[in-house]
Protein backbone atom coordinates (compact mmCIF):
# COMPACT_ATOMS: atom_id res chain seq x y z
CA UNK A 1 0.00 0.00 0.00
CA UNK A 2 2.92 2.50 0.66
CA UNK A 3 4.40 2.06 -2.61
CA UNK A 4 1.21 3.30 -3.99
CA UNK A 5 1.88 6.66 -1.48
CA UNK A 6 3.98 8.11 -3.99
CA UNK A 7 3.40 11.41 -6.18
CA UNK A 8 -0.06 11.62 -3.60
CA UNK A 9 0.37 15.72 -3.78
CA UNK A 10 1.37 18.42 -1.34
CA UNK A 11 -2.13 19.23 -0.63
CA UNK A 12 -3.12 15.48 -0.11
CA UNK A 13 -0.01 15.24 1.89
CA UNK A 14 -0.61 18.42 4.36
CA UNK A 15 -3.89 17.18 5.12
CA UNK A 16 -2.83 13.85 5.96
CA UNK A 17 0.02 15.35 8.33
CA UNK A 18 -2.76 17.77 9.97
CA UNK A 19 -4.93 14.79 10.68
CA UNK A 20 -1.90 12.97 12.05
CA UNK A 21 -0.57 16.24 14.48
CA UNK A 22 -4.26 16.48 14.86
CA UNK A 23 -4.78 12.82 16.81
CA UNK A 24 -1.31 13.27 18.82
CA UNK A 25 -2.94 16.27 20.50
CA UNK A 26 -6.44 15.49 20.89
CA UNK A 27 -4.77 12.06 21.83
CA UNK A 28 -3.41 13.53 24.94
CA UNK A 29 -6.22 15.71 25.75
CA UNK A 30 -8.94 12.48 25.66
CA UNK A 31 -7.11 10.60 28.33
CA UNK A 32 -6.92 13.22 31.18
CA UNK A 33 -10.42 14.77 30.04
CA UNK A 34 -12.42 12.59 32.23
CA UNK A 35 -9.64 12.35 35.02
CA UNK A 36 -9.69 15.96 35.03
CA UNK A 37 -13.16 16.03 35.11
CA UNK A 38 -13.47 13.63 38.20
CA UNK A 39 -10.44 15.75 40.19
CA UNK A 40 -12.61 18.40 40.09
CA UNK A 41 -15.16 17.07 41.35
CA UNK A 42 -17.80 16.35 39.26
CA UNK A 43 -20.26 13.59 39.25
CA UNK A 44 -21.12 11.32 36.69
CA UNK A 45 -23.92 13.06 36.09
CA UNK A 46 -22.47 16.78 35.12
CA UNK A 47 -20.32 14.80 33.45
CA UNK A 48 -22.96 13.34 30.88
CA UNK A 49 -24.61 17.08 30.80
CA UNK A 50 -21.64 18.68 29.52
CA UNK A 51 -21.30 16.18 26.99
CA UNK A 52 -24.58 17.09 26.13
CA UNK A 53 -23.94 20.30 26.09
CA UNK A 54 -21.29 20.21 23.46
CA UNK A 55 -23.34 17.91 21.41
CA UNK A 56 -25.96 19.95 21.24
CA UNK A 57 -24.03 23.40 20.00
CA UNK A 58 -22.28 21.32 17.80
CA UNK A 59 -25.76 20.02 16.42
CA UNK A 60 -27.23 23.35 16.38
CA UNK A 61 -24.07 24.33 14.26
CA UNK A 62 -23.44 22.20 11.10
CA UNK A 63 -26.16 23.25 9.11
CA UNK A 64 -24.42 27.17 9.36
CA UNK A 65 -21.10 25.52 9.31
CA UNK A 66 -22.32 23.48 6.05
CA UNK A 67 -23.73 27.15 4.87
CA UNK A 68 -20.92 29.24 5.30
CA UNK A 69 -18.24 26.30 3.80
CA UNK A 70 -20.08 26.31 0.73
CA UNK A 71 -20.23 29.91 0.06
CA UNK A 72 -16.87 30.84 0.96
CA UNK A 73 -15.06 27.83 0.51
CA UNK A 74 -13.87 24.75 2.85
CA UNK A 75 -10.25 25.89 3.55
CA UNK A 76 -11.01 29.32 4.86
CA UNK A 77 -13.97 27.92 7.45
CA UNK A 78 -12.10 25.23 8.82
CA UNK A 79 -9.50 27.78 9.80
CA UNK A 80 -12.10 29.38 11.05
CA UNK A 81 -12.92 26.79 13.71
CA UNK A 82 -10.20 27.48 15.99
CA UNK A 83 -11.82 30.68 16.83
CA UNK A 84 -14.41 29.40 19.34
CA UNK A 85 -12.27 26.24 20.18
CA UNK A 86 -9.23 28.11 21.61
CA UNK A 87 -11.17 30.33 24.17
CA UNK A 88 -13.92 27.26 24.58
CA UNK A 89 -10.56 25.10 25.60
CA UNK A 90 -9.08 27.66 28.04
CA UNK A 91 -12.16 28.04 30.06
CA UNK A 92 -12.28 24.33 30.34
CA UNK A 93 -8.66 23.97 31.33
CA UNK A 94 -8.78 27.29 33.83
CA UNK A 95 -12.58 28.20 35.21
CA UNK A 96 -13.22 24.54 37.20
CA UNK A 97 -16.90 25.53 37.82
CA UNK A 98 -20.02 23.58 36.31
CA UNK A 99 -21.11 26.84 34.87
CA UNK A 100 -18.21 28.13 33.16
CA UNK A 101 -17.51 24.85 32.12
CA UNK A 102 -20.82 24.79 30.28
CA UNK A 103 -19.38 27.68 27.99
CA UNK A 104 -16.39 26.35 27.50
CA UNK A 105 -17.92 23.51 26.00
CA UNK A 106 -20.51 24.54 24.31
CA UNK A 107 -17.79 26.80 22.35
CA UNK A 108 -15.76 23.66 21.70
CA UNK A 109 -19.00 22.02 20.15
CA UNK A 110 -19.51 24.80 17.68
CA UNK A 111 -15.58 24.44 16.77
CA UNK A 112 -15.91 20.53 16.10
CA UNK A 113 -19.06 21.52 13.81
CA UNK A 114 -17.12 23.90 11.95
CA UNK A 115 -13.93 21.09 11.08
CA UNK A 116 -15.97 18.17 11.08
CA UNK A 117 -18.12 19.09 8.21
CA UNK A 118 -15.01 20.99 6.09
CA UNK A 119 -11.88 18.74 7.17
CA UNK A 120 -13.06 15.48 5.66
CA UNK A 121 -15.01 17.46 2.37
CA UNK A 122 -11.60 19.21 1.69
CA UNK A 123 -9.36 16.34 1.58
CA UNK A 124 -12.13 14.63 -0.47
CA UNK A 125 -12.12 17.67 -2.85
CA UNK A 126 -7.95 17.61 -3.51
CA UNK A 127 -7.58 13.81 -3.91
CA UNK A 128 -7.49 12.27 -7.10
CA UNK A 129 -10.88 9.98 -7.45
CA UNK A 130 -8.23 6.64 -8.29
CA UNK A 131 -6.73 7.59 -5.09
CA UNK A 132 -9.25 8.27 -2.44
CA UNK A 133 -9.27 4.23 -1.07
CA UNK A 134 -6.26 4.67 -0.85
CA UNK A 135 -5.67 8.27 1.14
CA UNK A 136 -8.90 7.06 3.31
CA UNK A 137 -7.28 4.39 4.60
CA UNK A 138 -3.71 6.51 5.11
CA UNK A 139 -5.64 9.20 7.02
CA UNK A 140 -7.29 6.57 9.57
CA UNK A 141 -3.95 4.66 10.25
CA UNK A 142 -1.88 8.11 10.56
CA UNK A 143 -4.79 9.30 13.25
CA UNK A 144 -4.78 6.22 14.74
CA UNK A 145 -0.29 6.30 15.18
CA UNK A 146 -0.94 10.21 16.14
CA UNK A 147 -3.50 8.92 18.87
CA UNK A 148 -0.97 6.30 20.22
CA UNK A 149 1.93 8.51 20.36
CA UNK A 150 -0.34 11.15 22.57
CA UNK A 151 -2.00 8.15 24.54
CA UNK A 152 1.80 6.80 25.24
CA UNK A 153 2.52 9.35 27.12
CA UNK A 154 -0.44 9.01 30.05
CA UNK A 155 1.62 7.76 32.49
CA UNK A 156 4.18 11.02 32.38
CA UNK A 157 1.38 13.23 35.14
CA UNK A 158 1.65 10.63 37.67
CA UNK A 159 5.37 10.47 37.29
CA UNK A 160 6.02 13.97 38.13
CA UNK A 161 3.28 14.24 40.43
CA UNK A 162 5.70 14.22 43.36
CA UNK A 163 6.59 17.96 42.86
CA UNK A 164 2.97 18.79 41.45
CA UNK A 165 -0.08 17.58 41.86
CA UNK A 166 -1.93 15.42 39.85
CA UNK A 167 -4.67 17.74 38.74
CA UNK A 168 -1.96 20.63 37.65
CA UNK A 169 -0.28 18.19 35.84
CA UNK A 170 -3.38 16.68 34.24
CA UNK A 171 -3.89 20.13 33.22
CA UNK A 172 -0.66 20.68 32.00
CA UNK A 173 -0.65 17.98 29.76
CA UNK A 174 -4.44 18.79 28.39
CA UNK A 175 -2.74 21.81 27.54
CA UNK A 176 0.40 20.76 25.27
CA UNK A 177 -2.19 18.65 23.65
CA UNK A 178 -4.67 21.30 22.60
CA UNK A 179 -0.91 23.59 21.69
CA UNK A 180 -0.26 20.45 19.26
CA UNK A 181 -3.76 20.00 17.71
CA UNK A 182 -4.26 23.74 17.50
CA UNK A 183 -0.76 24.10 15.71
CA UNK A 184 -1.08 21.95 13.10
CA UNK A 185 -4.02 23.93 11.22
CA UNK A 186 -1.02 25.87 10.15
CA UNK A 187 -0.87 22.91 7.85
CA UNK A 188 -4.30 23.70 5.91
CA UNK A 189 -2.29 26.99 4.41
CA UNK A 190 -0.40 25.90 1.45
CA UNK A 191 -3.56 23.85 0.64
CA UNK A 192 -5.01 24.93 -2.44
CA UNK A 193 -8.74 25.02 -2.31
CA UNK A 194 -9.68 23.67 -5.97
CA UNK A 195 -13.61 23.62 -5.20
CA UNK A 196 -15.31 26.75 -6.11
CA UNK A 197 -17.54 27.91 -3.74
CA UNK A 198 -21.13 28.22 -4.47
CA UNK A 199 -24.05 30.70 -4.04
CA UNK A 200 -26.89 27.56 -3.56
CA UNK A 201 -27.03 25.61 -0.17
CA UNK A 202 -29.76 22.39 -1.05
CA UNK A 203 -31.32 21.08 1.92
CA UNK A 204 -32.57 17.97 0.92
CA UNK A 205 -31.64 14.08 1.40
CA UNK A 206 -32.68 10.89 0.11
CA UNK A 207 -34.02 7.50 1.68
CA UNK A 208 -30.99 6.06 1.38
CA UNK A 209 -29.06 8.89 3.57
CA UNK A 210 -32.02 9.13 5.91
CA UNK A 211 -31.97 5.85 6.49
CA UNK A 212 -27.73 5.32 7.35
CA UNK A 213 -28.47 8.34 9.56
CA UNK A 214 -31.41 6.86 11.70
CA UNK A 215 -28.87 3.69 12.42
CA UNK A 216 -25.74 6.43 13.29
CA UNK A 217 -27.89 7.76 15.33
CA UNK A 218 -28.94 4.48 17.31
CA UNK A 219 -25.35 3.64 16.97
CA UNK A 220 -24.32 7.19 18.94
CA UNK A 221 -27.41 6.79 21.47
CA UNK A 222 -25.80 3.07 22.08
CA UNK A 223 -22.07 4.83 22.49
CA UNK A 224 -23.30 7.86 24.68
CA UNK A 225 -24.77 5.57 27.03
CA UNK A 226 -21.66 4.20 28.31
CA UNK A 227 -18.87 4.61 25.88
CA UNK A 228 -18.80 8.12 26.34
CA UNK A 229 -18.20 7.82 30.07
CA UNK A 230 -16.01 4.69 30.32
CA UNK A 231 -12.89 6.15 31.44
CA UNK A 232 -15.10 7.59 34.62
CA UNK A 233 -16.50 4.02 34.75
CA UNK A 234 -12.97 2.69 34.99
CA UNK A 235 -12.06 4.98 37.40
CA UNK A 236 -14.64 4.67 39.51
CA UNK A 237 -15.33 0.83 39.92
CA UNK A 238 -11.44 -0.22 40.23
CA UNK A 239 -9.77 3.06 41.79
CA UNK A 240 -7.44 3.35 38.30
CA UNK A 241 -5.71 6.77 37.00
CA UNK A 242 -4.78 8.75 33.54
CA UNK A 243 -1.56 6.15 33.73
CA UNK A 244 -3.54 2.55 33.50
CA UNK A 245 -6.32 4.71 31.32
CA UNK A 246 -4.17 5.99 28.52
CA UNK A 247 -2.15 2.82 28.66
CA UNK A 248 -5.78 0.36 27.88
CA UNK A 249 -6.54 2.89 25.05
CA UNK A 250 -2.98 2.87 23.34
CA UNK A 251 -3.28 -0.82 23.48
CA UNK A 252 -6.64 -0.65 21.81
CA UNK A 253 -5.55 2.17 19.23
CA UNK A 254 -2.15 -0.24 18.04
CA UNK A 255 -4.58 -2.95 17.96
CA UNK A 256 -7.06 -0.85 15.08
CA UNK A 257 -4.19 -0.44 13.05
CA UNK A 258 -3.75 -3.73 11.92
CA UNK A 259 -7.65 -4.83 12.25
CA UNK A 260 -8.19 -1.87 10.01
CA UNK A 261 -6.16 -3.76 7.51
CA UNK A 262 -7.54 -6.68 7.76
CA UNK A 263 -11.72 -5.65 7.33
CA UNK A 264 -10.79 -5.04 3.72
CA UNK A 265 -9.94 -9.00 3.41
CA UNK A 266 -12.83 -9.67 5.55
CA UNK A 267 -15.60 -7.68 3.55
CA UNK A 268 -14.01 -9.47 0.17
CA UNK A 269 -15.17 -12.81 1.91
CA UNK A 270 -18.48 -11.83 3.02
CA UNK A 271 -19.84 -9.16 1.69
CA UNK A 272 -19.39 -5.27 2.68
CA UNK A 273 -22.52 -5.53 4.80
CA UNK A 274 -22.07 -9.06 6.11
CA UNK A 275 -18.68 -8.19 7.54
CA UNK A 276 -20.14 -5.52 9.21
CA UNK A 277 -22.91 -7.32 10.84
CA UNK A 278 -20.42 -10.12 11.56
CA UNK A 279 -18.26 -7.48 13.47
CA UNK A 280 -20.67 -5.58 15.20
CA UNK A 281 -22.51 -8.70 16.52
CA UNK A 282 -19.10 -10.49 17.64
CA UNK A 283 -18.86 -7.21 20.07
CA UNK A 284 -22.01 -6.42 21.84
CA UNK A 285 -21.07 -10.03 24.54
CA UNK A 286 -18.00 -8.12 24.96
CA UNK A 287 -19.76 -5.63 26.69
CA UNK A 288 -21.84 -7.72 28.97
CA UNK A 289 -18.40 -9.49 30.02
CA UNK A 290 -16.99 -6.03 30.92
CA UNK A 291 -19.78 -5.16 32.93
CA UNK A 292 -18.96 -8.70 34.86
CA UNK A 293 -15.02 -8.40 34.95
CA UNK A 294 -14.23 -8.95 38.45
CA UNK A 295 -11.01 -6.56 37.77
CA UNK A 296 -9.82 -3.63 35.51
CA UNK A 297 -7.16 -6.21 33.86
CA UNK A 298 -10.11 -8.33 32.89
CA UNK A 299 -12.59 -5.48 32.24
CA UNK A 300 -10.34 -3.47 30.24
CA UNK A 301 -9.35 -6.07 28.16
CA UNK A 302 -12.49 -7.25 26.85
CA UNK A 303 -13.60 -3.40 26.64
CA UNK A 304 -10.45 -3.49 24.08
CA UNK A 305 -11.42 -5.65 21.84
CA UNK A 306 -14.96 -4.92 21.59
CA UNK A 307 -13.80 -1.45 20.45
CA UNK A 308 -11.25 -3.19 18.37
CA UNK A 309 -14.11 -5.09 16.91
CA UNK A 310 -16.54 -1.97 16.30
CA UNK A 311 -14.30 0.16 15.02
CA UNK A 312 -12.91 -2.69 12.26
CA UNK A 313 -16.51 -2.53 10.73
CA UNK A 314 -16.43 1.78 10.67
CA UNK A 315 -14.66 1.81 7.58
CA UNK A 316 -16.27 -0.99 5.76
CA UNK A 317 -19.94 1.11 6.85
CA UNK A 318 -18.59 4.27 5.15
CA UNK A 319 -17.71 2.28 2.07
CA UNK A 320 -21.56 0.96 2.24
CA UNK A 321 -22.54 4.41 2.10
CA UNK A 322 -20.46 5.99 -0.24
CA UNK A 323 -20.80 3.10 -2.35
CA UNK A 324 -25.06 3.46 -2.10
CA UNK A 325 -25.02 7.48 -1.65
CA UNK A 326 -24.55 9.84 -4.70
CA UNK A 327 -21.22 12.11 -4.85
CA UNK A 328 -24.06 15.11 -5.24
CA UNK A 329 -25.51 14.06 -1.73
CA UNK A 330 -22.55 12.56 0.04
CA UNK A 331 -21.54 16.81 1.91
CA UNK A 332 -25.10 16.94 3.04
CA UNK A 333 -25.25 13.38 4.02
CA UNK A 334 -22.61 14.46 6.24
CA UNK A 335 -23.83 16.96 7.79
CA UNK A 336 -26.95 15.39 8.63
CA UNK A 337 -25.16 11.89 9.72
CA UNK A 338 -23.09 14.26 12.23
CA UNK A 339 -26.03 16.27 13.46
CA UNK A 340 -27.96 12.74 14.28
CA UNK A 341 -25.47 11.09 16.01
CA UNK A 342 -24.09 13.80 17.87
CA UNK A 343 -27.67 14.31 19.17
CA UNK A 344 -27.80 10.44 19.62
CA UNK A 345 -24.39 10.75 21.61
CA UNK A 346 -25.21 13.49 23.62
CA UNK A 347 -28.62 12.40 24.75
CA UNK A 348 -27.08 8.48 25.65
CA UNK A 349 -24.30 10.51 27.83
CA UNK A 350 -27.34 12.37 30.00
CA UNK A 351 -28.81 9.03 30.28
CA UNK A 352 -26.02 6.88 31.20
CA UNK A 353 -24.29 9.67 33.41
CA UNK A 354 -27.88 9.13 35.15
CA UNK A 355 -28.31 5.55 35.20
CA UNK A 356 -24.58 5.76 36.53
CA UNK A 357 -25.78 7.33 39.76
CA UNK A 358 -27.93 4.51 40.42
CA UNK A 359 -26.42 1.29 39.33
CA UNK A 360 -22.75 1.99 37.82
CA UNK A 361 -22.96 -1.31 35.57
CA UNK A 362 -26.47 -0.88 34.07
CA UNK A 363 -24.87 1.50 30.72
CA UNK A 364 -23.16 -1.04 29.73
CA UNK A 365 -26.17 -3.47 29.22
CA UNK A 366 -28.25 -0.54 28.08
CA UNK A 367 -25.36 0.14 25.04
CA UNK A 368 -25.53 -3.87 24.59
CA UNK A 369 -29.23 -3.89 23.68
CA UNK A 370 -29.30 -0.54 21.73
CA UNK A 371 -26.07 -2.09 19.81
CA UNK A 372 -28.13 -5.21 18.96
CA UNK A 373 -31.49 -3.17 17.84
CA UNK A 374 -28.99 -1.29 15.28
CA UNK A 375 -27.44 -4.35 14.07
CA UNK A 376 -30.63 -6.03 13.46
CA UNK A 377 -31.95 -3.40 11.72
CA UNK A 378 -28.66 -2.36 9.75
CA UNK A 379 -29.26 -6.03 7.93
CA UNK A 380 -32.91 -5.81 7.44
CA UNK A 381 -33.27 -2.45 5.71
CA UNK A 382 -30.11 -2.78 3.64
CA UNK A 383 -28.95 -6.13 2.78
CA UNK A 384 -30.36 -5.11 -0.73
CA UNK A 385 -27.85 -2.84 -1.32
CA UNK A 386 -24.92 -4.51 -0.42
CA UNK A 387 -24.08 -5.84 -3.76
CA UNK A 388 -20.45 -7.39 -3.21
Amino acid sequence: MFERTKNLGKNVTALLLLGFFSALGNGMINVFIQPYLKHIGLSPQEVGLLQLASSIALSASLIPAAFLADKFGRKKIALSSLVPILPGFLIVLYAPCFNYMLVGFVLIGIGNAIAGVTLNPLIADVTPRDKLDLVGSLSQILGLVGASIGMALSWVPQLIANSHSLLDAYRTFMLYGGIIAATSFLLLLPVRDNVKPSEKFVLGFSRETLIFTVLSAITGLGAGASIQLINYYFMTKFGVEAGELGTRMLVETLLMIPFTSLAPIISSRLGTLKAVVALQLASIPLLVATARAPSFLMAAAFFTLRTVLMNAANPLFWSLTMKTIGPEERSRYTMLNILASQIATGTGSAIGGTLMNINLDSPLYLTASIYLVQTMLLYTLLKKLDNN
